[in-house]
């Protein structure tokens, strides 16, 4: 019953993580540049409220996806796994120390651990079959969380920080994303494993499969007759 909650808790870690996002656009703080400034520059002068918030949701979700994963046996052993956690973890460093240097490191280790993870996970989708369908869309997501890292390095160096806002923002869309489509094949999954669980329907290969063994014995004797 709790590996079941997995994929629900997820997803509702996720939807909560958006909606202060959206809060904190509908009633933005005039004083506030998002443009300019960096997600920890934001959370430090809004006084943390939304955006730290955002932060933990995201990686309490992250969290549970993880465990989730392990309970539908994904694919996820080894280097996928570990840095899953230090994204999950990260984040709720960054929520939970109110100190903005330690922040843009936090938040720099867990934008670069998560494109690392799904980078070798989409491969490992593409060979099973339950977790194939979402493959294809991690590996368009984790490049363009390359891309993000490129712009948001950039930026951050060379561009002496212009536009930061846009740049981290942009590319922590991105990584939602990357965790929305892995939790949403999670809840396909458990779906798919509650329906052919269902006595009368996970019967019904086995009986086909009878069947068409009888029918295959049958067979030779009408012809012969």
């Amino acid at each position: 019953m709790v590996k079941r909650l997995f994929p629900v808790l997820a997803v509702a870690g996720l939807v909560l993580a958006m909606a202060a996002v959206v809060a904190g656009q509908l009633d933005p703080i005039p004083r506030l540049d998002p443009v300019a400034l960096s997600i920890s520059e934001y959370a430090a002068q809004e006084g943390g409220v939304l955006t730290e918030f955002t932060l933990a949701m995201l990686g309490l979700a992250s969290l549970v996806l993880l465990a989730g994963l392990k309970a539908a046996s994904a694919p996820i052993d080894g280097w996928p796994e570990r840095l899953l956690l230090i994204w999950s973890l990260t984040l709720l460093l960054i929520a939970a120390i109110p100190w903005e240097p330690a922040q843009d490191y936090l938040l720099a280790i867990a934008f670069l651990a998560l494109p690392a993870a799904t980078a070798q996970l989409a491969g490992r989708f593409a060979d099973d079959d339950a977790w194939r369908p979402v493959a294809r869309t991690l590996e368009w997501l984790t490049l363009l969380a390359g891309l993000g890292l490129a712009a948001v390095t950039y930026v951050a160096l060379p561009g002496r920080g212009v536009m930061i806002g846009v740049a981290e923002r942009g590319l922590l869309l991105v990584e939602f994303a990357l965790v929305a489509a892995v939790a949403w094949q999670l809840v396909r999954v458990g779906l798919m494993t509650a329906i052919t669980t269902v006595p009368g329907v996970a019967r019904q290969p086995v009986q086909t499969a009878v069947q068409n063994a009888t029918s295959e014995a049958v067979s030779p004797h009408a012809h012969a007759a």
